[in-house]
């Protein structure tokens, strides 16, 4: 007891998140094993210490976004959608990033002259056009593609953005580099 006591005092903030959460982690074996631990034996080693700190980060983090969720769940999402979806399309777009996934594919993001976001996916970063150019970021282009899906992304609740993604493109020609935002 007299340990668990010492533990308190050293470790308030972990004491309290764990002595306070026991209900909510009925299912996470890793937070209640520290708490037994520190019932029976009064202390953590450095690295159950982090393990707990980084579930406390990770709860915080998750109860901010639901929060600011919840309060922007009515908001309207900026921007508007690409065409039809399943129709195919001839379009001028701007190439603007290439994000690996941890799978292993790749998200490629353009916009268009109206700063549409438009997506799509790929199993490489590199793009090269019927005129035989390789693309990179802030090139402008043409393209004829098929609208896959209307999407939109609230990854970030205060910014929820409309994206079309695309798929099956075909790159035709390379126009030239525009270092402004419009295509």
């Amino acid at each position: 007891m007299r340990n668990q006591e010492r533990f308190k005092a050293d470790n308030p903030d972990i004491y309290i998140f764990l002595r306070d959460n026991q209900e909510l982690f009925k299912s996470n074996s890793f937070l209640n094993d520290m708490w037994r631990q520190i019932s029976n034996k009064g202390q953590l080693s450095a690295g159950q210490l982090t393990g707990v700190q980084n579930s406390m980060n990770y709860l915080q983090k998750k109860l901010d976004l639901d929060s600011l969720k919840e309060k922007h769940k009515d908001d309207e999402p900026t921007g508007s959608f690409l065409g039809v979806e399943r129709k195919r399309y001839d379009m001028t777009l701007k190439f603007l990033a290439a994000k690996q996934t941890k799978r292993g594919f790749y998200v490629l993001e353009f916009t268009d002259r109206e700063g549409r976001e438009i997506l799509a996916f790929s199993n490489t970063s590199l793009i090269r056009t019927d005129d035989n150019n390789t693309l990179t970021f802030g090139d402008c282009f043409t393209c004829r593609a098929t609208v896959n899906r209307h999407t939109t992304n609230n990854f970030d609740p205060t910014k929820k953005v409309k994206q079309t993604v695309l798929n099956r493109i075909k790159y035709n020609k390379f126009l030239g580099r525009k270092d402004a935002k419009e295509v």
